[in-house]
């Protein structure tokens, strides 16, 4: 239990424990020494402050009064800081549910893959690095500019036999060579059903007018994979941005290698 206190010189409140009723304190804010009263809520007579000599100097009590603090403040400026988000994460789930399109399952025509596609898809070949033929499915949204897309192609001899990393590696230097002019880019190791794959984020522009690009290349055997999601703040959290990625299965099984027996 503590009692409240004024300080003879400085006119401060303290909180000083019941058990120094009656003994010598030290104020915390002017360090004048005074006798705490024995009656609760009664001032104590003025004190003059220490001047620092040993020989006179009441004895210092083993706890010290604490400066009363404005805990309310803090009370008010947390409970401000959790409601503003509360209600930024529940504009953020408004705006996802009502950008959130209906999704709809496609299949290549050859079938290497199957994947959740939020408009209907156009076919589309490309050539890429080194004469690769590239194919794939591109779909685009009417709102929010939203483009999506998922390419592949076969690798040659050379790339099968050679490092696999560098793969992915020359894939992703291809991919993002057009999209990396003054765009802010994050990169992280993941897989994919099993197999290695790289994500990238590449954020271009101002802060409300922030071109997102999210890219996953996928090494699954003999072919790489790329998919892709592209929008105008179109964040990857967005639950029909993640469900693209996630719903993407190729037509590789992945097989882990089996460690000889001791």
């Amino acid at each position: 239990m503590t009692d409240a206190v004024t300080c003879p010189n400085c006119r401060d409140q303290l909180d000083v424990p019941t058990e120094l009723r009656g003994r010598p304190v030290k104020c915390a804010t002017c360090q004048t020494v005074f006798t705490v009263p024995n009656g609760a809520g009664a001032e104590p007579p003025l004190a003059r402050p220490s001047r620092g000599r040993s020989n006179d100097r009441p004895r210092e009590p083993d706890a010290r009064p604490r400066k009363r603090g404005n805990g309310i403040v803090w009370v008010l400026l947390a409970g401000t800081t959790l409601v503003c988000v509360g209600l930024s994460l529940t504009f953020a789930t408004l705006l996802d549910s009502i950008l959130s399109p209906a999704m709809q399952v496609h299949k290549s025509d050859e079938g290497k893959f199957q994947v959740e596609f939020p408009a209907a898809p156009q076919p589309f070949t490309q050539t890429g690095e080194k004469g690769a033929v590239v194919k794939g499915l591109e779909a685009h949204r009417e709102m929010g500019d939203g483009r999506f897309f998922v390419k592949y192609y076969d690798l040659t001899k050379l790339q099968l036999a050679g490092d696999r990393d560098a793969v992915l590696t020359d894939a992703l230097k291809t991919e993002i060579a057009s999209l990396a002019a003054g765009a802010e880019i994050q990169r992280q190791i993941t897989t994919h059903a099993g197999f290695p794959a790289i994500d990238v984020q590449l954020e271009q522009g101002g802060q409300f007018a922030k071109r997102i690009t999210v890219v996953r290349i996928i090494l699954a055997g003999s072919r790489v994979y790329i998919l892709g999601a592209q929008g105008q703040n179109q964040p990857p959290q967005f639950s029909y941005v993640q469900q693209f990625f996630i719903s993407f299965q190729p037509a590789e099984k992945f097989k882990p290698k089996l460690k000889a027996e001791d």
